[in-house]
């Protein structure tokens, strides 16, 4: 049910006057704009407009929503202004409020919405603005890796900022290992040698499952962007075909590990019933964003000293580059957001490294700017890992190709991991599909 224009009013308020306080300093340590007690007033630039007003901020991560506020009020102490939300419970209803508002007066001046393929829609409609300015300016001034931009991009612009960054590690319960006495692999070869030990030791290796669907391309991103990340961007932008040897090889080996017990049982859910069993010693690694890690610690554990976190090594050994599956969302400013420059300045409020750590120890998540600390020991190794290790950021599938293509591709995978024999059934229904939808799109 969409929210009462009252409720949109005053989070518009709240939002604007935060941003407000961002105004750009002048050269002499005061807010552009103010000239008491100067000599000479100092001119706001064109560019740079003074921001007033009311500014809408809304988004669907209910769930969210009390850490929003934690963020949100730490911006009213440190700007001296009201900061507020609208946050909407059911995804449904929200895309379609948005999507009736966007193209009307009544559209909001910032909102969350799904990057990839899944921002094109709204992009190719003219209903966001582009800020690939903004990229270039947060970039150079190191609030932003260049590397995301990808995931906001449509044609030769960038459409949005990240709301969230989460990383794609595994991780793993260090009391298993030492009872064990297993090292963390380094290697695809030392990954599987790990995995029998386990097996042989009556442990469960990985965590995976079917439950929910999407799950299913978890192992099937990894398989294939760490013997060829190059294959795989060409793979979910349709340039690739889906019974292509490397893909049929990867799926033969992940055959081979389902065969050979590495997995938990696939109607497992990836909730606090996974959680409490990684908790135990019944599985010893998961796989999973870092959005999961508050679950772990729910679940009584201590990152760092507990669990901790590595990134899958490659499969293909011959690949020099190291790279990390990554999911964002994007914090996008709609072409008829009634406050475009208070928008603006919310945007740029929200990538500064102070913003982004304080959200980050909400969400108990990566922060999106790489100036910005982990909010515990195991994520902190995985932002120095990426952070030092060079990685490459590779898209999550669910956000990398179309969502007709990726919604029948979970389904299928899932039939193949209940059914590992039909590798090439699935793999060829999948590709009939791919080459439907990009046929379809020209």
């Amino acid at each position: 049910m969409r929210a009462p224009r009252a409720r949109l009013v005053a989070g518009l308020m709240a939002t604007a006057l935060a941003v407000a306080a961002c105004a750009p300093p002048s050269s002499d340590g005061d807010t552009a704009g103010d000239t008491e007690g100067d000599t000479e007033a100092t001119p706001v630039a064109e560019d740079e407009p003074e921001i007033s007003g009311e500014v809408t901020f809304v988004h669907d991560k209910a769930f969210w929503e009390d850490f929003f506020g934690e963020v949100l009020a730490l911006g009213e102490d440190q700007l001296g202004v009201t900061l507020s939300q609208v946050a909407y419970a059911d995804t449904t209803s929200y895309q379609q409020v948005v999507q009736s508002s966007l193209p009307s007066s009544e559209s909001p001046d910032v909102m969350t919405w799904w990057s990839g393929y899944r921002l094109e829609d709204l992009v190719t409609a003219g209903h966001l603005t582009e800020l690939s300015d903004f990229w270039d300016e947060q970039v150079a001034a190191g609030n932003l890796s260049g590397d995301l931009a990808a995931a906001f991009t449509s044609g030769d612009g960038i459409y949005a900022a990240p709301l969230h960054i989460s990383y794609w590690p595994v991780f793993y319960n260090k009391r298993v290992f030492d009872e064990h006495g297993l090292e963390v692999p380094e290697t695809w070869e030392e990954l599987e040698q790990v995995a029998d030990s386990l097996v042989a030791a009556g442990v469960t290796p990985f965590y995976a499952t079917t439950d929910g669907r999407w799950p299913a391309f978890i192992w099937f991103e990894e398989f294939i962007a760490r013997t060829d990340p190059d294959f795989y961007d060409r793979l979910t932008d349709g340039e690739e075909s889906y019974t292509d040897p490397l893909v049929v090889d990867a799926l033969q080996e992940w055959g081979e590990w389902l065969e050979a017990g590495y997995f938990s049982s696939l109607d497992l859910p990836l909730d606090d019933q996974m959680a409490a069993q990684f908790a135990g010693g019944e599985i010893a690694m998961v796989l999973n964003g870092t959005w999961f890690n508050g679950t772990f610690q729910d679940a009584g554990l201590e990152p760092g000293t507990d669990y901790d976190t590595f990134i899958l090594p490659n499969r293909n050994p011959d690949l020099a580059e190291n790279v990390v599956i990554f999911e964002t969302g994007p914090l996008a400013i709609p072409v008829n957001a009634p406050n475009p420059d208070a928008a603006r300045s919310f945007v740029e409020w929200w990538v500064q490294p102070e913003t982004q750590q304080a959200w980050s120890e909400q969400l108990r998540d990566t922060p999106a700017t790489p100036g910005a600390a982990a909010p515990d020991a195991a994520l902190q190794s995985v932002v120095d890992a990426v952070d030092q290790g060079g990685y490459r950021l590779i898209e999550r599938y669910w956000e990398a190709s179309p969502p007709a293509i990726v919604e029948a591709a979970v389904d299928e995978l899932s039939r193949f991991m209940l059914n590992p024999d039909q590798y090439q059934d699935v793999l060829e229904n999948i590709e009939q599909i791919a080459r439907q939808e990009w046929d379809a799109r020209g």
